[in-house]
């Protein structure tokens, strides 16, 4: 664990400077306003003060963070590649190299180029870009800074890639453009750019998305010729709704450059001609509201996943000449009870969707010229399923990934005429055999009788029993679901008897629109509460060491995990928050920055009395009660774009000053290299996983040991 000299002795004390805030006739103090200067030397110092008390707080551990690190190592296979996309004339595919971070992105002819004894072999590969190259140009020879690389486009001719790369983890990217012929680097530099970009059908035009540098919100599409200044750059759509984002993708029939306008529960279409780039935008379908839908151009129609009349969203064909207008909708599939149709891809033979059943994923393949509908069997009864890449629509199956909490990720090509399933790549877990673990699907009654639905996965040697330690896991916002998917790095919790569970909240639209809009704005309150039901369930049952409860969450989840210990601060032995969202009322009332706006229709608009007290009622930061706090690592990033660093370095301060609980190890941990995702690398980003296990595994034979 990297040091920063001599470890201090107490945790460190920002200094208190109150800032005076009142609204709505409510006053309050924020004491820590001042940390918010990224660039000031003082909150810099604070950070690092930060970091070496939390080392001296878990350098008791770290024989079991080494043991973990290199375990977590040890899974993954030094030398390995993605399953080959075809996509035009080749197939594209990453692979990465024997120590190495980042990926290489690579192709081959998809046809067999070359004859030997008969038997046909594919064509030579063409390395197009090395991710660790451009990250040792952004960071010298180590590399060890931030770096992504967040969007990797072809031009329709398939010889200029655009890519584009974060080296600061802000989320703001600069595009650049590589000739695949020659390998050569073109001038063109496109700054402060989302990773978001499509190729008009001349192949020497882009247009893309640029972030508003304070807001960081998605706000306008630009249009960019190569070979110009990015500085000439012209403006194709501007979004000046300040709740809304813009984004800019291609059809499905590759004729339409479309842009989707969107905020929570409202969205807005717009086409521009892929031939005829320069054209105004057409509006396809109008905002209104509340209207959620997805919007796909093929087969001389617009088809629409939409919400309107179907809270668990419905597909509708829609004609060319009147595509705003519901009355000319047709559905292609309608609304069924109980059905949430989360996505669909379109092909020239078939119809994929995909839909949820009592929680659980599936996959559905529709025959255009039949009607004929086949659900494809999927293994695991609990189980996350994502669509893969498919980007021809000719092509004969679709590509899905599948995994279960024991079953690592399987690519599969599904065969759109049959249903038959086809492996094309299982993901190698090196030291792992599914057969040792177990997955069971629980539920817990709710306060208001709802039945919260439950993941469970541990060990066979160590089923959940009253004497063994629980981690519980919850997120419960935005209608995203936390499906059980498989990990690698939780395998050292599990093969140390650990159960892991996740709690399927309000909040998440597990159980379809409904689940969401249940555990939002005025219903936000259900998310904690289900929570902390699920917790004492899973007491209740003996399903885990009361002694021995711990909890998790990231981002939204870390304002779970906040609110969570502010209503039952003994119900946890000890809580992990990343990156949590915690100081929720000073950040919904600061329009300046990144995602307030943007998210009033998420948690409400503090500005109208009704949202203000609701969020003064539950801001994890203003509530925290005098009293016998539990053990809590925090994490952040000093470049984070969605949770700012300051908030859990301001909360951090004031459980430090509520807590009575002496043995209480309360930390933070900020990269100062890194945003909301943590550290870059697919090794060095599991240092951060290492030292949060060594705090859990640690906590966890503390107890055992009957220590304080």
């Amino acid at each position: 664990m990297a040091g920063t000299g001599t470890p201090p002795p107490t945790p460190p004390v920002a200094a208190r400077r109150p800032v005076r805030r009142e609204k709505f006739g409510r006053v309050w103090s924020d004491p820590w306003a001042w940390i918010r200067n990224r660039e000031d030397p003082e909150v810099l110092r604070h950070l690092e003060a930060e970091n070496a008390w939390t080392e001296r707080c878990l350098a008791p551990w770290d024989g079991i963070r080494k043991a973990v690190l290199a375990e977590m190592k040890a899974r993954i296979v030094p030398d390995s590649a993605s399953p080959p996309v075809r996509h035009g004339p080749f197939l594209y595919y990453a692979r990465y190299r024997r120590g190495e971070e980042y990926p290489v992105f690579c192709r081959r002819p998809a046809k067999t180029t070359v004859k030997n004894r008969g038997r046909g072999r594919a064509g030579p590969e063409q390395l197009l870009l090395d991710g660790n190259r451009l990250a040792r140009e952004a960071h010298g020879e180590s590399a060890d800074g931030y770096f992504d690389l967040g969007a990797l486009e072809i031009s329709p001719d398939h010889r200029i890639l655009a890519y584009a790369a974060d080296t600061v983890g802000r989320r703001r990217y600069e595009f650049r453009f590589l000739d695949t012929r020659t390998g050569r680097v073109l001038e063109d530099r496109i700054s402060g750019a989302a990773p978001n970009l499509v190729w008009a059908r001349d192949g020497a035009t882009v247009l893309y998305t640029s972030i508003d540098p304070g807001t960081l919100r998605w706000f306008r599409v630009m249009r960019h010729r190569l070979g110009t200044p990015a500085e000439q750059d012209e403006i194709a759509y501007e979004e000046s709704d300040e709740t809304f984002s813009v984004m800019v993708s291609e059809s499905r029939s590759r004729e339409l450059l479309l842009l989707h306008c969107e905020q929570t529960d409202r969205a807005e279409a717009w086409g521009i001609p892929s031939s005829d780039p320069e054209a105004a935008p057409r509006r396809i379908v109008a905002r209104g509201g509340p209207h959620e839908f997805e919007l796909d151009h093929f087969r001389s129609r617009f088809w629409i996943r939409t919400n309107r009349d179907a809270p668990d969203f419905r597909l509708v064909e829609a004609p060319e000449s009147d595509p705003g207008n519901p009355e000319a909708w047709t559905d292609r599939i309608p609304a069924r009870e109980g059905v949430p149709l989360e996505g669909f891809a379109l092909f020239e033979s078939h119809l994929a969707l995909f839909e949820r059943r009592s929680g659980r994923q599936t996959l559905r393949l529709v025959d255009w010229r039949t009607g004929a509908s086949r659900e494809v069997r999927l293994p695991g009864p609990v189980r996350a399923l994502d669509e893969e890449e498919n980007p021809e629509p000719g092509a004969a199956a679709v590509r899905v990934v599948v995994s279960t909490p024991k079953t690592p990720p399987t690519t599969l090509a599904v065969s759109l005429t049959t249903g038959r399933r086809r492996v094309l790549k299982r993901e190698e877990v090196p030291n792992f055999d599914p057969a040792r673990y177990r997955v069971r699907l629980l539920s817990a009654p709710a306060e208001d009788g709802v039945r919260i639905p439950i993941s469970l996965v541990h060990h066979r040697d160590h089923p959940p029993a009253s004497e063994t330690p629980l981690l519980l896991y919850g997120y419960g916002a935005y209608g995203i679901p936390m499906d059980p998917a498989f990990s690698r790095t939780r395998l050292s919790l599990l093969d140390r008897g650990f159960t892991f569970a996740i709690a399927h909240v309000r909040g998440g639209q597990e159980l379809g629109r409904a689940w969401y809009e249940a555990g939002r704005q005025h219903r936000k309150c259900n998310t904690f509460q289900d929570f902390i039901a699920c917790a004492r369930h899973l007491r209740k049952r003996g399903l885990g060491d009361p002694e021995r409860l711990f909890a998790m969450g990231g981002s939204a989840g870390g304002l779970l995990m906040g609110a969570v210990l502010n209503e039952e601060p003994a119900l946890f032995a000890g809580l992990v928050a990343m990156v949590p969202f915690v100081d929720v009322l000073n950040t919904m009332l600061d329009p300046d920055l990144p995602l307030t706006t943007a998210e009033y229709d998420e948690w409400g608009d503090p500005n109208r009395k009704e949202f203000f007290e609701l969020l003064a009622g539950y801001a994890p930061q203003e509530n925290i009660p005098q009293a016998a706090l539990p053990h809590l690592f925090a994490t952040s990033g000093l470049h984070d774009s969605q949770v700012q660093f300051w908030e859990p370095a301001k909360w951090v301060q004031r459980l430090r000053e509520r807590n009575t609980n002496p043995d209480a190890v309360i930390v933070l941990r900020t990269n100062l290299d890194a945003g909301h995702g943590g550290r870059s690398g697919r090794y060095r980003g599991l240092e951060e996983i290492a030292e949060i296990y060594s705090f859990l595994l640690g906590l966890a034979e503390r107890t055992t040991a009957g220590s304080p």
